[in-house]
């Protein structure tokens, strides 16, 4: 299984040259599915760095379909899927993200799809893949909302926390992550990540490593 966690997405040269090691091939002319969701639940500002990410995929080659999962039966949804080499989902609200993943039908497919493709994530798309998205250092984002899913898709068997110090996210400093990793560790007994917009996370089966040009650390 092929995994990047991203804070930001393909923010800098480092991870771009990584990103094409794990592929292992030339991008050019890839088939991207580039899933918009997470951005959509609130759009406004998002839509600038949501063009932005397009943009820079399509720079580095993708040839790109644009999906909102929300409301797409599985029927016409799992195509899409398959035709892809690559899996981009992008960043916004990690609760209305995983409650559409759910609603769609595309979780029972994931771990299946996941074997011959690599997902990319950035901030919200990368965090729907922990074990859950409402413990003591995710609530840090302040965006849970009544009545959706609590647990992750359990992809990953660690918590991985974006945008550390960024000036939007005023509550993800280390201090306020290390109080709130306390209870995390006594409760999920889960290991940390928490990564700046300089950064991500590489999984390529057994093998993992961070890829910084910025902060990071593990708790």
């Amino acid at each position: 299984m092929r995994l990047v966690l991203t804070s930001s997405g393909i923010a800098n040269k480092s991870i771009e040259d990584e990103l094409r090691s794990i592929i292992g091939c030339d991008l050019n002319g890839l088939n991207m599915l580039f899933c918009t969701t997470a951005s959509n639940y609130e759009g406004g500002d998002m839509n600038d760095w949501l063009i932005k990410d397009i943009e820079t995929f399509k720079n580095l080659g993708f040839k790109i379909d644009i999906c909102d999962i929300n409301g797409i039966g599985i029927d016409n949804l799992l195509p899409r899927f398959e035709a892809a080499d690559v899996l981009f989902f992008e960043g916004g609200n990690t609760q209305w993200l995983r409650k559409c993943i759910k609603d769609s039908g595309l979780e029972s497919h994931l771990r299946r799809l996941l074997e011959t493709r690599v997902w990319i994530g950035a901030s919200a798309g990368s965090c729907v893949l922990c074990p859950t998205l409402c413990n003591s250092c995710q609530d840090l984002y302040d965006e849970t909302l009544e009545g959706y899913p609590i647990d992750g898709l359990d992809i990953v068997d660690f918590q991985f926390m974006p945008h550390f110090n960024n000036e939007f996210f005023p509550s993800i400093t280390r201090e306020n992550i290390e109080n709130a990793s306390k209870d995390l560790k006594d409760e999920d007994g889960k290991k940390l990540y928490v990564v700046d917009d300089n950064g991500a996370l590489f999984l390529n089966n057994d093998d993992f490593k961070i890829i910084s040009e910025g902060e990071w650390f593990e708790i």
